[in-house]
């Protein structure tokens, strides 16, 4: 059976499965016997805030975008058990007023998403904790604290976190530690890890009741391989045939975790355009840059409009895809059905890491992040099952010193996961099964909708353009670790196996960038959700617009003029500034610009371009901008919008240019206030 039939039967019968339960909750009385004996029978599933006495313990609740907060607050959970403390991780998305409101030790983990907003799981926590007619001892005898998530690229910068530290204390609760700051653009572990070394533990012990254990076990430990092992609620059962799988009806579709429900709420869409943009095209130097659009005709659940963001799910490169099949066993087997199972004597509902059944292909393929090293946490739970002494000595040490595990998976030396396994990993033994679950989930990329929902509401357009760079030779990145402290015990071998290459820079490629720059074409499938943005044309048509963008920074602004030239009434002033390297190389979608203010009326009022590397002096949009001082002076007088998308160091000089034409940062401010000023950086 074709794997798109088995998805197919798969989710019907879930489908129906669920339709039955749904129709026997609706008809059974809610007092019934039965129910009554379900509900003492039913273990309750972890992290659901009824699980345990809610005034007992601590309490860690997050409003996660990505994964980040969530992965940051099972660290918590494990960190918290080597320190004497029973803690439970909570969704935000599960929050329950009556049941928050008992705790009595909490620590929130809050990312800000956008312009300010709140992770759409914790919306509703939000609404909550921010309702002014709650009493000023709601969470009386509550003792908290908070680690907020943001990027400072943006004005609002950790706005949730604050938001939350400043309703929490406004009904009764009491902060019993500093709030911390995690920085996106820079280095967002190292934050966090700060923030606990600073005295958390001491802090949440104290409130606790419990002294201060000088003797505690610590943190960064590696278990045991078995206790790791021992804690994976799944086994993996694989078959020629789909419908040869056995089938447990308690393993739940929905997703474990945050990513894990995107995977479930995303759509399959066929891929059907794919145009190179650039007048010169070298693929192996990095110069390519794609018009993509994907057909959601058949895709009802896929709601957009015109410059939303469309998050895309990468496929991992087949070369690593067969290493690690072949590294856990199952190299002659990736075309096997594969589903999941609990293990034996776990009696509670377990939700599925990702949709299954599915191929063991699909499976390491699109659902397991291959191309980057994983996080801290991550790699500590991976480390574990190191069996090698020496091996398990090195990590350790690698994982206590921040400085040498940025350095190797940071934004230098970028190792992947197939990499870490042979340096540091060679002697870790685990299955499919337990590598499904340890693994670091596969992230989807976010790219601003370059296509007009007016236009035409059945496709979705972007456009991405190959993110390639320079890593440092092995060689190289093993000595700047050995200057930091940390010794890699198989280094010398593995520099000997890769020959003359250890002394040879490495390439790096984005994941998704590769996948759609060199591997898309039209009939590809892409798994896409496409999410609101905050880039919102004014409905006046006599509003001036003011758009700035540099690179694929064009791709809303593109979507703009699409959508000037679908209205039935044309904008009175509409002004555009594009920057790119050369006119003739890389002036993407120039001939639709051209065309947009060749019409009758024009769709495009007026295009201003810089190309920074045409003149010997480089010439960027800020500078365009600035010359065009008095003009957007005058536009913005007029209560014109502006919109910003680039990179964030073009970002961040369009606004000081601003800021110079208008006369105060307090003015540019108050513009982003009222929603005419609004910037997507990158």
């Amino acid at each position: 059976m074709p794997e798109s039939d088995a998805l197919k039967l798969a989710t019907t019968i879930l489908l129906a499965a669920g339709a039955l339960r749904l129709l026997w909750g609706r008809l059974r009385p809610s007092g019934s016997k039965l129910a009554s004996e379900e509900k003492q029978a039913s273990p309750k599933a972890s992290g659901d805030p009824n699980s345990s006495s809610p005034e007992q313990g601590l309490w860690i609740y997050f409003g996660s975008q990505s994964g980040t907060a969530e992965s940051f607050s099972k660290e918590l959970e494990q960190e918290a058990e080597s320190h004497g403390i029973s803690a439970t991780v909570v969704d935000m998305e599960d929050f329950e007023a009556d049941i928050f409101q008992q705790h009595k030790s909490v620590i929130l983990v809050v990312a800000t998403y956008g312009e300010g907003d709140p992770p759409d799981n914790a919306v509703e926590f939000f609404k909550w904790v921010q309702d002014e007619t709650l009493s000023p001892d709601t969470l009386k005898g509550m003792h908290y604290t908070i680690m907020g998530l943001g990027s400072r690229q943006y004005v609002h910068f950790n706005a949730c976190g604050k938001a939350a530290e400043k309703h929490m204390a406004r009904l009764g609760a009491v902060s019993i530690y500093e709030r911390g700051e995690g920085d996106d653009d820079q280095n967002v572990e190292e934050d966090f890890e700060q923030w606990k070394g600073n005295g958390l533990w001491p802090a949440l012990c104290k409130a606790l009741g419990l002294a201060a254990d000088e003797s505690a076990g610590d943190a960064q430990a590696l278990e045991a391989p078995e206790a790791v092992l021992s804690r994976l609620p799944l086994r993996v059962e694989l078959a020629e045939n789909a419908k040869q799988l056995p089938v447990d009806c308690l393993v739940q579709v929905g997703g474990a975790d945050v990513l894990g429900k995107w995977y479930f709420n995303a759509s399959l869409a066929p891929v059907c355009v794919c145009d190179e943009l650039r007048q010169v095209v070298d693929p192996d130097a990095g110069k390519t840059t794609k018009h993509i659009e994907v057909s959601v005709k058949q895709l009802p659940s896929v709601d957009w409009r015109t410059a939303d963001n469309l998050e895309v799910l990468p496929e991992n490169p087949e070369s690593e895809v067969e290493w690690f099949a072949q590294r856990l066993g199952v190299g002659d087997q990736l075309d096997s059905y594969m589903t999941f199972l609990r293990v034996d004597g776990l009696e509670k509902p377990v939700k599925k890491p990702f949709p299954a059944p599915c191929l063991v292909r699909t499976a390491l393929e699109l659902y397991c992040d291959l191309c980057a090293a994983p996080s801290r946490g991550a790699a500590k739970r991976l480390a574990s099952l190191a069996r090698d002494e020496e091996d398990r000595a090195a990590l350790e040490a690698l994982l206590q010193n921040r400085e040498a595990y940025q350095l190797l998976a940071g934004e230098k030396g970028r190792l992947n996961l197939r990499e870490f396994f042979e340096v540091f990993l060679s002697s870790a033994e685990l299955d499919l099964a337990a590598f499904l679950q340890l693994c670091p989930r596969q992230k989807s990329r976010p790219y601003t909708i370059a296509s007009s929902s007016k236009e035409d509401p059945s496709k979705i357009g972007i456009c991405v353009s190959l993110v390639q760079e320079e890593s440092p030779a092995f060689e190289q990145l093993f000595k700047d670790v050995a200057e930091l402290g940390v010794a890699i015990p198989k280094a010398s071998a593995y520099l000997k196996r890769l020959g003359d290459a250890a002394s040879k820079p490495r390439q790096f490629r984005g994941a998704c960038t590769r996948m759609l720059c060199t591997k898309t074409a039209p009939g590809h499938k892409l798994w896409i959700y496409a999410r609101a943005s905050s880039f919102r044309l004014p409905r006046r048509n006599t509003t001036p617009i003011i758009m700035l963008g540099a690179g694929t920074g064009l791709a809303p602004f593109r979507a703009f003029v699409r959508e000037f030239r679908a209205e039935s009434v044309s904008r009175t002033s509409t002004l555009l500034f594009f920057g790119c390297q050369k006119r003739d190389e890389d002036f993407i979608y120039k001939d639709e610009l051209e065309d947009a203010l060749a019409l009758q009326p024009p769709a495009l009022k007026e295009l201003v371009t810089a190309f920074s590397r045409d003149q010997k002096d480089k010439i960027y949009v800020q500078h365009r901008l600035k010359q065009k001082a008095d003009e957007v002076k005058q536009m913005v007088a007029d209560g014109a919008y502006i919109y910003v998308c680039g990179a964030v160091g073009m970002g961040k000089q369009v606004r000081e240019e601003l800021v110079a034409a208008l006369g105060s940062t307090d003015y540019v401010d108050r513009l982003q206030a009222e929603g005419r000023y609004v910037e997507e950086l990158w």
